[in-house]
């Protein structure tokens, strides 16, 4: 597989008044295509920070991000366009980040547009996040959360992009929503070869879907390694804590009679 993201020593500054608060502390970490890697933590953690340097909102006050090979700080105009078109943002607030004037074909038609991507209409966008083609003639208000986000996916993968950074995409939706949501980006993982970055406040959104975990206090990671090892073999008390409070979500699900996320 293709690596695409190699991040090494990865620092993030704010300044408040005359002070400065490190919310990153030099983190390391790899992302190859057709691989999900969970960055779990608590509110604060930094791991929502981190997303926000890898889609240059925020500048890196010390470490690299490589992308492709390539220092992602270091790109021209035209390299950043590419580059945000390779990799795309999904928003915790689906409803919120859609616009309320628009109908489901008109944003997917302005993304295609724009980005120039050719590799998929409207319709097969949708139908590769699991929606009918019905929607495209419906606004944001006039469909539930989890159709929103699903459009949000489909937005994003609207402009053929090679990797997506998904914060809290699940945090806002019911627990069956969540499941159907997770084996979605599973399944575009799987399909198109995607590289997903998956954040997420708690261990039971990462569990089944995720290749590896890094879990995050602090601004460091505390444990980081493949999934199975991480929630077998924790190596950090903040990661045991974390494990005790996940709860049983096939169990809870089973006793509804719902369809909760498939094991890999």
């Amino acid at each position: 597989m293709e690596k695409l993201f190699d991040v090494k020593g990865l620092e993030v500054t704010y300044r408040k008044g005359g002070a400065k608060f490190r919310a990153v502390k030099g983190v390391d970490f790899t992302l190859s295509a057709g691989e999900t890697l969970g960055i779990v933590g608590e509110s604060g953690s930094g791991k929502s920070t981190i997303a926000k340097a890898l889609l240059l909102i925020e500048k890196p006050s010390a470490g690299t991000i490589r992308f492709r090979g390539a220092d992602v700080t270091a790109f021209d105009a035209a390299a950043k366009r590419q580059y945000r078109r390779d990799v795309q943002m999904v928003f915790q607030d689906a409803t919120g980040s859609l616009n309320p004037r628009m109908t489901v074909r008109q944003t997917l038609a302005e993304i295609l547009k724009v980005s120039g991507a050719r590799r998929h209409t409207a319709e097969q966008l949708l139908d590769l996040v699991g929606l009918s083609k019905a929607v495209l003639e419906q606004y944001p208000r006039e469909m539930s959360g989890g159709q929103c986000q699903r459009v949000s996916v489909a937005r994003a993968l609207a402009a053929d992009p090679r990797a997506l950074v998904a914060d809290e995409p699940v945090s806002a939706l019911d627990v069956s929503v969540q499941a159907r949501l997770l084996n979605l980006f599973r399944d575009l993982r799987r399909e198109l070869g995607l590289a997903v970055l998956l954040i997420a406040h708690d261990l039971a959104v990462v569990k089944n879907v995720c290749d590896r975990v890094a879990v995050m206090q602090r601004g460091i990671f505390v444990d980081a390694g493949a999934a199975k090892d991480v929630f077998e073999h924790p190596t950090s008390d903040y990661t045991r804590e974390l494990l005790s409070a996940v709860p049983d979500v096939r169990r809870a699900l089973a006793a509804r009679g719902r369809r909760g996320i498939i094991p890999a």
